[in-house]
């Protein structure tokens, strides 16, 4: 349900990328299908955060926080987030252990099936979230383990709405639908803002039904 095209497209659903080595950020809706904001935030204090904006549910990022991380690291904390505010927890505050583990297998499966966590990439992203000591200030808490093989298979199934039947020829339209929001959006961080969701819900509407 997340329907997205964060290269997610992540959705193959989320968070999918036009560029291997490059996260694309957008694409997320809330729990009842409302599109959640993605907002480049370089002064944020985080590589990605949750919260409330005019009375909405928006999620923050900082694509120079934590420079070490690798790109598909950044993806799954933006899924994870994304994640979070699908499931329906709140926006503000930090998750119980049980529901960080739910985000983060959602999370986790989304960016499988999107093909962004490909067979043997899974050991270096749980390597990346083996935080120290003063890096868990910068990723949202509660402070945890990554071990994502013990995640039920379909974590993130009821989240992404996947496709079935046709479902490589929709990716790829998708996929192509995100390039042009990453722009967007890239344009709205340096003050040049335009309705960047609506025109990737057109984008995505021409694709038809998978």
């Amino acid at each position: 349900m997340w329907i997205v095209g964060m290269a997610l497209a992540l959705l193959a659903g989320g968070v999918c990328a036009t560029d291997a080595g490059e996260p694309i950020y957008g694409g997320c809706v809330d729990a009842r299908g409302a599109a959640v904001p993605a907002l480049s935030d370089d002064q944020l204090p985080a590589v990605v955060a949750t919260g409330i904006e005019a009375g909405r549910a928006v999620i923050r990022y900082n694509p120079a926080a934590l420079p070490r991380l690798l790109p598909v690291t950044r993806s799954f904390l933006f899924a994870q987030a994304c994640a979070r505010i699908n499931l329906g927890y709140p926006a503000l505050g930090e998750l119980d252990a049980d529901q960080a583990r739910r985000a983060d297998c959602a999370a986790a499966d989304s960016l499988r099936r999107s093909g962004l966590l490909a067979a043997g990439a899974q050991p270096a992203l749980e390597a990346d979230l083996k935080l120290a000591e003063d890096e868990w200030a910068w990723v949202p808490g509660p402070r945890r383990g990554f071990t994502l093989d013990a995640c039920p298979s379909g974590s993130g199934r009821g989240l992404y709405g996947e496709p079935a039947a046709g479902q490589p020829g929709w990716n790829a339209c998708v996929r192509a639908c995100a390039a042009p929001l990453y722009r967007c959006q890239a344009r709205c961080a340096a003050g040049r803002c335009a309705d960047c969701e609506s025109a990737y819900a057109s984008c995505i509407a021409g694709c038809g039904a998978p």
